[in-house]
């Protein structure tokens, strides 16, 4: 089980750093249409790590 935590948990932070980074790219960027491309992907991203942040709340620490 603690392995199972370990790789969720480290999902989560590849996850999360991901959406961090292209929101940081939506922020900068001048051009509309890549602005909406990098802030829907940093949604996406963001969708995933919160899953993978529910999994790890299921094993007990």
């Amino acid at each position: 089980m603690a392995k199972d935590y370990y790789i969720a948990r480290d999902a989560y932070k590849q996850e999360d750093l991901a959406a961090r980074k292209y929101a940081f790219y939506a922020q900068n960027c001048t051009s509309p249409e890549a602005k909406q491309l990098f802030t829907q992907i940093s949604q996406v991203q963001q969708q995933t790590a919160q899953k993978f942040q529910q999994m790890m709340n299921q094993f007990p620490q």
